[in-house]
């Protein structure tokens, strides 16, 4: 039998519960997967990882050895999907144009029944603008100003991006309807450093981490381990400790104007 990991000690802070979002150790060794709870009633195999086995790596939470990910981001530049620490927490995160990557993101947000929206992370509005429609003055303006940051802001997505998550089918192959996406500049110095320095500024997509609410041992604690049956597809995780457990403060700017989505980490009062 070939070695797998199991019953990972992977140990995170609810992002929406707790205070502080953090790994644990995660140790290896043969044995059997068990496919029961929420991660086990996935329908669907999920593509196949790149990496031989899941990559961990273990980093300062303020970045300074953030080179020991040299590894993490060859992968993600090979299509590869991991969990990244961001400004607000962790996430699995992949290349925009990875197929794969996105494909197995979908899968596993499936399988695990997660129904919080991708990000689409960017280096600088350039990129933003090359994804996104609806950005004049008064939008460019206001992004310029508040990112990076703890934000998301909604805009219409462009046909740049992948068709699964920029179109949602409306009953018939020939029916579609353009759809919006949060996109935002992290602040994370590592992400940041994978990114921009390792990854020569690829966009990425990123997912918050499904929450499990009914932890007997803790209820504002996530264990992915004995349960998250897709943790072994996983190409990489990026351990860099405690991070902010809120999520992001999320605008509309589709209409032009900035409405208020959801209040998180980022002030409801936009820099003008």
């Amino acid at each position: 039998m070939l070695p797998i990991v199991t019953r990972a000690t992977l140990l995170l802070s609810a992002i929406l519960a707790s205070p502080v979002f953090t790994f644990q150790s995660i140790r290896r060794f043969p044995g059997r997967i068990h496919e029961t709870g929420l991660y086990g009633r996935m329908k669907n195999k999920v593509p196949s990882r790149i990496a031989d086995q899941t990559e961990y790596v273990e980093v300062d939470a303020n970045g300074d050895d953030s080179w020991r990910t040299m590894d993490a981001a060859s992968l993600l530049g090979r299509g590869g999907l991991g969990i990244m620490p961001t400004e607000m927490g962790y996430g699995f995160v992949c290349p925009l144009m990875s197929k794969q990557g996105l494909e197995r993101m979908l899968r596993i947000k499936e399988a695990s029944n997660c129904k919080r929206p991708m990000t689409l992370l960017c280096s600088d509005l350039t990129t933003i603008d090359e994804h996104c429609f609806g950005i004049d003055r008064a939008v460019f303006k206001t992004l310029k100003k508040n990112l990076p940051g703890s934000y998301r802001f909604i805009l219409p997505g462009k046909n740049t991006l992948p068709k699964a998550i920029i179109f949602e089918s409306k009953g018939s192959k020939s029916s579609f309807t353009r759809q919006t996406i949060g996109v935002g500049i992290p602040t994370d110095p590592i992400l940041r450093y994978v990114q921009d320095e390792l990854l020569d500024k690829v966009p990425l997509l990123m997912s918050p981490l499904p929450i499990e609410n009914d932890m007997e041992s803790d209820p504002y604690q996530l264990y992915l381990g004995p349960d998250a049956s897709w943790f072994n597809d996983l190409d990489f995780v990026v351990n860099a400790g405690e991070r902010p457990g809120e999520a992001s403060t999320d605008f509309d700017l589709s209409n032009g104007a900035p409405t208020l989505v959801k209040e998180g980490l980022g002030e409801i009062e936009l820099v003008a």
